[in-house]
C-alpha cells in the first residue's frame, strides 16, 4: 500500500498495488472498457505502478489498445478532511469507458451532486455517470486523450473541476520538502529518501517516525509529534537508534562525537566515484554540510561546519581532520577495505576545479 495524504491530516488514503483506493469505510476500485470487455486491473491485465516524484502521488496504468489507461490518487485540501482526488487518464487513440467501483458496507445513492452512503455525501463528480451498472459500477465515457476526475470527500459544494491537478500537487511539495537535510546521493537511493522524507511527514506517530523527523531537520513537525507521542513511545525514542531507510542514511552521512563531526561514516562501496552531498545536516552544535567530489581516484571533500568543530573523514582517509570552519581538500585514495575483495578499480569521477559554495 501506498499512502497519499497532506501535512495537516496525515495519510487520507491508501492505494492497493492495482490502484485500488482505501478509505475508512470506502474503498473505490477502477476498471476499463476498451472494445467490448471490461478490463479489472490485476486480474485481466497486469498493472504498472510508479511514484515518479517525491510527491505522494500514486500513478497506476493499465495497458489497452494503443496506449494506456492511466489512474493517478492524490490529496489535497487543509483541516481535519483531505479531499482524495482519483483520476482516470485516457492515454490511447481510441474512447474507452471508465468504471469506478464503489465497495461501502452500506446502501449506495448516486444523484446530482455525487454518491452517498446512507445519506452521507462519499464521492464527488465533474458530471454524472453515464451508467451505473450492477456492483455500483459508476461508468464514464472517456475520448481519447481526456480524463476523468472524482473526488473522495464528504464536504458538500466541491467543484471537482477546480481542484488542483498533479503538477500543482508536485510543485506544493517540492516546496515542502526544500527544508531540513537535503541529499545528492547516486539512483536510486535519492529518488527512495525523496520520497520517504515526503512519506515521514504523513506518518502517525512512533518512536521511528519521531526519529527520523528529528534526524532529517524536520523541527516543527518533529516537536508537534513529540507532544502526541504516548510515555512508551518517548522511552523507545530515548533509548537509541531507529530503524528505517532515513535514519540509517543519516548515519551513514554524520556522525557526532563530542566536537567533532565525521563526514560519511558509513561511505558505501557503490558511492565510489560518485558525486554525494548533504545540505543543512542538524547536529548538537548546529547545522552542517558538505560535498564529495572526485579527482581522478581521488576523493575531493568540501565542507562547513559551525565553528570550533573538528571535522573528519575516518571512512575515506582515517589519517585526516581538520579544525577549519569551512574548506575543501583532496583527500587520500580510497582504503582497499572499501573495495570489493580488496581490488581497487578504476574510478572515473568528475574534476573538481574549485569548491562549490553552500547557501
Amino acid at each position: 500500500m501506498i499512502g497519499v495524504g497532506t501535512l495537516t491530516t496525515g495519510i487520507a488514503a491508501e492505494v492497493d498495488a492495482d490502484g485500488v483506493v482505501n478509505r475508512p469505510g470506502l474503498r473505490l476500485g477502477w476498471r476499463v472498457r476498451s472494445g467490448n470487455d471490461w478490463l479489472t486491473p490485476g486480474r485481466d491485465a497486469p498493472t504498472r505502478q510508479s511514484r515518479p516524484d517525491p510527491a505522494p502521488v500514486v500513478h497506476t496504468a493499465l495497458r489497452i489498445a494503443g496506449g494506456d489507461a492511466v489512474e493517478r490518487v492524490y490529496a489535497i485540501g487543509d483541516g481535519d478532511d483531505a479531499i482524495v482526488v482519483v483520476e482516470v487518464e485516457n492515454d490511447s487513440p481510441e474512447a474507452i469507458a471508465v468504471g469506478l467501483v464503489v465497495d461501502a458496507p452500506s446502501a449506495l445513492a448516486v444523484d446530482d451532486y455525487g454518491v452517498r452512503v446512507d445519506g452521507a455525501l462519499v464521492l464527488s463528480f465533474v458530471r454524472r455517470p453515464g451508467a451505473v451498472e450492477d456492483g455500483n459500477v459508476l461508468v464514464f465515457p472517456v475520448p481519447h486523450r481526456t480524463t476523468v476526475r472524482v473526488a473522495l470527500t464528504s464536504r458538500s459544494g466541491v467543484d471537482v473541476r477546480a481542484l488542483a491537478d498533479v503538477e500543482a500537487v508536485r510543485r506544493a511539495w517540492d516546496r515542502i520538502l526544500d527544508r531540513g537535510l537535503r541529499t545528492e546521493l547516486p539512483e536510486p537511493l535519492q529518488s527512495e529518501i525523496d520520497a520517504a522524507r515526503a512519506d515521514v511527514l504523513l506518518a502517525p506517530e512512533s518512536a521511528g517516525a519521531f526519529a527520523a523527523l528529528e534526524a532529517w531537520g524536520f523541527d516543527n513537525e518533529a516537536t508537534a509529534m513529540w507532544e502526541r507521542l504516548p510515555g512508551r513511545a518517548r522511552r523507545a525514542a530515548k533509548r537509541g537508534p531507529a530503524d528505517g531507510l532515513l535514519v540509517a542514511t543519516r548515519d551513514a552521512l554524520v556522525r557526532e562525537s563530542r566536537r567533532a563531526v565525521d563526514v560519511l561514516p558509513g561511505f558505501r562501496v557503490a558511492w565510489l566515484g560518485q558525486s554525494v552531498a548533504a545540505h543543512d545536516i542538524p547536529t548538537r552544535a548546529g547545522l552542517c554540510s558538505f560535498a564529495l567530489r572526485w579527482h581522478g581516484a581521488r576523493p575531493a571533500l568540501l565542507w562547513d561546519m559551525p565553528p570550533g568543530t573538528t571535522v573528519r573523514a575516518p571512512a575515506l582517509d582515517p589519517a585526516w581532520s581538520s579544525n577549519e570552519p569551512v574548506g575543501d581538500t583532496l583527500l587520500a585514495e580510497p582504503p582497499t577495505s572499501l573495495l570489493s575483495m580488496g581490488e581497487r578499480p578504476a574510478l572515473t569521477g568528475t574534476i573538481v576545479d574549485a569548491p562549490e559554495q553552500f547557501s
